[in-house]
């Protein structure tokens, strides 16, 4: 069995082991990761169609689902390789799928709430000031935080029809389902593989917040908590089915 799965921070090792790798470890299973430090569900898409095309012999895809706000934007006039190095000290490859830069070759950035403008002028050396506006008026919008969600669902489900392959989807931030009710979107996606609930509600029902190692991010013990009792029995099911 192989299992593909893609996220943010939350799906990586950046913080101690994350729910993926309990999950190997249960499953003992190949896999191919596809999770980006920062990323918005958006920038996910065009890398799960990267494994997609590539990878044919995985048989299920996990996605988790990021902060909703988070807008990922095509970026032109900036070096990627010279990001890369200025902030890692390892090799950069322009095929890692991990890559918060690009994807085949394709630029972006991702503006996040709480980013100032440094974050992006020391991409593109220049000295622009626009995250306020970003800030202010674009990522809380109800367009942003409740609505492109779905629209980034349909295709990621689109997707994965049409190469046939079986999904789950789980989100960190917010009750998926529950805003489906509200945006209006219940009744097309209520037929997808979409574990109910959140990651962080949770959090606040088992109050988990001692697990945190900074503000937002959890340790390895709070992940094996995320995937043997939130996760698992859903993965199980999603597999068994």
């Amino acid at each position: 069995m192989k299992i593909a799965f893609a996220g943010c921070s939350h799906s990586t090792n950046m913080y101690g082991k994350s729910w993926a790798n309990h999950m190997l470890d249960d499953l003992n299973c190949e896999h191919v990761e596809i999770s980006v430090s920062g990323a918005s569900n958006e920038l996910l898409i065009e890398k799960i169609k990267t494994v997609l095309d590539r990878n044919s012999d995985v048989d299920y895809y996990i996605v988790q689902l990021s902060d909703p706000s988070r807008l990922t934007l095509g970026l032109y006039g900036n070096d990627p390789k010279k990001e890369h190095n200025k902030k890692y000290h390892f090799e950069y490859n322009s095929d890692d799928l991990c890559s918060e830069r690009e994807t085949n070759g394709i630029s972006y950035i991702t503006i996040k709430v709480n980013q100032n403008d440094g974050d992006i002028n020391e991409i593109i050396d220049t000295n622009y000031k626009v995250i306020d506006f970003f800030n202010n008026h674009i990522l809380i919008s109800d367009y942003n935080t409740k609505l492109k969600i779905f629209h980034t669902l349909i295709i990621m489900k689109s997707l994965f029809d049409f190469y046939n392959k079986k999904c789950l989807f789980f989100s960190w931030a917010v009750d998926i389902l529950e805003l489906s009710k509200e945006m209006g979107y219940y009744k097309i996606i209520k037929s997808f593989n979409i574990v109910p609930g959140s990651i962080i509600n949770f959090v606040k029902e088992k109050n988990l917040k001692k697990h945190l190692v900074d503000s937002t991010h959890y340790s390895t013990d709070g992940h094996y908590i995320f995937y043997n009792e939130f996760l698992k029995k859903h993965i199980y099911k999603f597999i068994k089915d």
